[in-house]
């Protein structure tokens, strides 16, 4: 019940997460985001897998119809090289096998012999391997001419003794010891005509040994859980040891394949249609692991090189219509034959978080948090809770973090099939001799020196969300490359041969943390150290810039906007305005220190209003999901380092009209909502007090101020409130004092900036100027701003002229009003902050 239960919430829970994770792809940055996207689509699509294997089906039962033991049976004991310490018990529990089946079926015929290939192999003790196995009553047949490796080597002993047609082929690696039950228990199938094989377990019997426990780990879930799986969907593997094989079905497809050097998965694949395999759960052999980091890798890698090679050699098999594979097969196989890609993907997870970091462009945009948690939140735990269900009681972290560190070995083997480069048939050490190479995990060790790197980086800039997730990811990448180094290095100096002495009954409860753990525990308390010392570290920066409301009367004069006609600059100086103090710049371009110096050296405080446009024209970089997650923050990272190395008092604005659908970057359209805009405002805040930007006083200027309680941020993060007023001849106008009255009590005792412009009938345009000066005065707003280019500051010359009079309307009557432009002296920053 609960497999059905976990598989139908892995399987809605996937397409709904891949569905919308492809919809936040950063296209942009496709040479980040797209393996970044591959790489979840293929994890993915194995998650799937996993559930389609384990779903609970019965195999078709066997029909019994021969009599098993009238078939001639040969054990074959493959060996390359492997000393007698190794190969004799393998020979020993192959005579007690064969002992406890005769005594069982005493008119069977079982032979055992051993396939020596180390003469071919170049191994100096061939000579001594022979004579010993012969003493033991065993017969011993070397090969004197090579190729074909392991499946080469079986071949010719099949050939040389007459192991075909009816007779059964029982396959033991030189460390595999079968148990005295292996014949009695692995024989009977045959009793089917179809049954081409019947395979077993591996186990390891040197789990004392760190690596060779972890690697247990690793393929237990394989074979106690996908194995049963695969078989019960006639999909199941010739492992290539432990194995009984019908000489028949060998003959069927020309001999075991000695094209790969996993030629019992290519006999899979080639057998499939044909022949039936069986997998039978149980212990009924023992082996030995890899006995360190290197000869586990060496394995890891050919493994992956043979399943490649498979690959390359028979997708047409897997994917062409006419090939005689069922569906459940193709499926089946095709998961195993992808499985090693897992290398490049997780390669891809370790370098992805780290690029982000370091160059600040996202692999995802315009996607928000809530979002993100209503896809992500139901796939990961439907994903890991399926897992550890199938996992339990078979596999534990151990073999999470095997799988991860595999990624060297894994991507090497895929670059060597890719390239046709050829590669020999390599055994995994059975025994240490001693000696001690780091090399292996030096790709581990700089992997390390990246990931620490990455959160140095993280350290160093600041704690903005997205970099706090991606350096938790770091921190977890991290933390398995430690466990895995630190088990590596504590493995290569025991002694050869030494064995965990057991420990001493304790008088307390202590919890017994292994030695890895207290490494990637001390590891990440060194990290956090570093960061809390940072974080709390603040290099100087420019004298904070609060602006307030003045105790006495608007003190500001006039100032104008920036227009792209030089003429605006001899207007302003005609009407006795103070220049250009308030301008609009683009995401892409750089701060206009020349301009801000300018207007500072005239008296006035630039007010500077930030757009995220490119070119006059929007994008999905302009939308607020793309600025909460991130895609715009190297520019604003790089504004805030500017405007903070200005240091002096800065008006800023982003975010203008946010409230409004004709904007870019709005709240209400271009795939953004209301709550949208607090969020982007506070992530473009955070990054500007990362960098130390206290020279800035937050402006916010919706459309409508007075009615903008669903856009706004929270009102400690405004420092002024902007207030715009353009007047269109031919509507109804503002009344500026019931107007300014509602954005009090919206936003109380928060200083104002009144930015107006009005055209149509002058006497119109007169009396409303004169109203909107008087109140702005009675609210003692801290500045005044006339926009003479109206709304459009690209309008042709001929456009403006109306909105140009109403410039002078209104130093007229500032002028009547006795209100002058403000020098520096006259209203510091300090005291009123005011706009002149």
């Amino acid at each position: 019940m609960w497999i059905a239960t976990s598989t139908v919430g892995v399987l809605f829970s996937t397409v709904d997460y891949l569905t919308w994770r492809i919809s936040v792809t950063n296209w942009s940055a496709a040479w980040l985001a797209l393996p970044l996207l591959v790489a979840e689509v293929f994890g993915a699509l194995h998650a799937l897998g996993l559930q389609a294997t384990i779903w609970p089906k019965e195999p078709p039962p066997l029909r019994q119809i021969d009599d098993p033991s009238h078939f001639p049976i040969y054990i074959l004991i493959p060996t390359a090289g492997e000393s007698m310490s190794v190969l004799g018990p393998t020979v020993n529990g192959a005579i007690a096998a064969r002992s406890e089946y005769l005594r069982l079926n005493p008119e069977a015929r079982v032979h055992i012999i051993v396939c020596n290939d180390g003469r071919v192999a170049g191994n100096p003790d061939w000579h001594l391997v022979e004579s010993c196995v012969r003493q033991l009553g065993v017969t011993c047949i070397t090969r004197t001419v090579g190729g074909g490796a392991k499946a080469g080597n079986i071949e010719n002993v099949r050939h040389l003794v007459g192991a075909t047609g009816d007779a059964l082929l029982a396959v033991f690696d030189a460390d595999m010891v079968p148990t005295p039950d292996f014949l009695i228990a692995t024989l009977p199938p045959f009793s089917d005509p179809e049954v081409g094989w019947v395979q077993t377990a591996q186990y390891y019997r040197n789990t004392d040994l760190p690596v060779a426990r972890w690697a247990a780990d690793q393929q237990a879930l394989f074979y106690d859980v996908l194995c049963p799986g695969k078989a019960a969907r006639n999909a199941s593997f010739i492992c290539g040891t432990n194995v009984v094989i019908r000489a028949m079905a060998l003959d069927s497809i020309g001999g075991m394949p000695q094209d790969s050097v996993t030629e019992d998965f290519a006999a899979s694949i080639r057998l499939a249609p044909d022949w039936r395999g069986v997998y039978l759960e149980g212990k009924f052999a023992e082996g030995l692991g890899p006995v360190d980091a290197a000869s586990y890798l060496k394995q890891q890698n050919r493994w992956a090189r043979g399943t490649f090679e498979v690959l390359k050699t028979h997708w047409s098999d897997l994917v062409h219509p006419r090939s005689r594979l069922t569906g459940a097969q193709r499926l089946q196989y095709s998961l195993a034959c992808t499985h090693y890609i897992s290398g490049f993907r997780d390669l891809v997870y370790l370098l992805t978080p780290i690029i982000f970091v370091v160059t600040q462009i996202p692999a995802v945009r315009g996607a928000d948090a809530a979002g993100f948690l209503r896809h992500f939140l139901p796939y990961f735990l439907f994903g890991q809770s399926a897992f550890w269900a199938a996992a339990r009681g078979r596999s534990t972290w151990r073999g999470i973090i095997a799988g991860f560190i595999s990624f060297p070995a894994l991507t090497a083997a895929a670059l060597t099939v890719i390239s046709g480069s050829r590669s020999s048939f390599t055994i995994t050490a059975k025994q240490r001799d001693g000696s001690v190479s780091w090399r292996p995990i030096l790709p581990h060790l700089a992997a390390l020196a990246l990931c620490l790197f990455g959160l140095a980086v993280v350290a160093f800039r600041g704690f903005s969300a997205p970099d706090l997730i991606a350096g938790a990811w770091i921190i977890y990448m991290a933390a398995m490359l430690v466990v895995f180094c630190s088990l590596t290095f504590g493995d290569a100096f025991r002694s050869p041969g030494a064995r965990r002495a057991p420990r001493a009954p304790r008088r307390r409860l202590v919890v017994n943390v292994p030695v890895p753990l207290r490494l990637t525990a001390a590891a990440v308390s060194v990290i956090s150290f570093t960061l809390s010392i940072h974080s709390g570290t603040r290099p100087p920066h420019p004298t904070a810039f609060h602006p307030a409301p003045c105790a006495h009367a608007l003190p500001a004069g006039l100032a104008v906007t920036t227009g792209p006609d030089a003429g605006y600059v001899e207007l302003a100086r005609k009407l006795n305005m103070t220049g250009i103090s308030a301008r609009s710049v683009e995401i892409g371009s750089s701060f206009p220190a020349e301009w801000a110096d300018r207007v500072r050296t005239s008296g006035g405080i630039p007010w500077l209003t930030l757009v995220f446009t490119h070119n006059g024209k929007s994008s999905l970089d302009s939308t607020l999901p793309a600025i909460v997650n991130s895609v715009q923050d190297t520019a604003i990272r790089r504004w805030a380092k500017e405007i903070a190395k200005w240091g002096h008092p800065l008006y800023l604005t982003v975010l203008p009209s946010v409230d409004r659908n004709y904007v870019a970057s709005s709240a209400v359209a271009n795939g953004g909502v209301p709550t949208d805009s607090a969020r982007a405002w506070t992530h473009i805040r955070r990054i500007f007090d990362h960098a130390h930007a206290d020279n800035v006083a937050w402006t916010w200027q919706p459309a409508a101020p007075s009615d903008g309680a669903r856009y706004r941020p929270p009102t400690d993060q405004i420092d002024v409130v902007a207030v715009t007023w353009i007047q269109y001849p031919g509507t109804q106008w503002v009344a500026p004092k019931e107007e300014l009255d509602r954005i009090q009590l919206t936003y109380p005792n928060k200083p104002l900036l009144v930015t107006f412009s009005a055209a149509g009938d002058p006497n119109q345009v007169g009396a409303w100027i004169g109203a909107a000066v008087s109140a702005a005065k009675a609210y003692q707003a801290i500045g005044l701003i006339y926009q003479t280019d109206g709304p459009d500051p690209y309008a042709a010359r001929k456009d403006l002229a109306a909105w140009r009079a109403g410039a002078y309307l209104t130093a007229q009557i500032l002028g009547e009003q006795g209100v002058k432009p403000v020098s520096a002296e006259a209203s510091s920053p300090e005291n009123c902050g005011a706009v002149s």
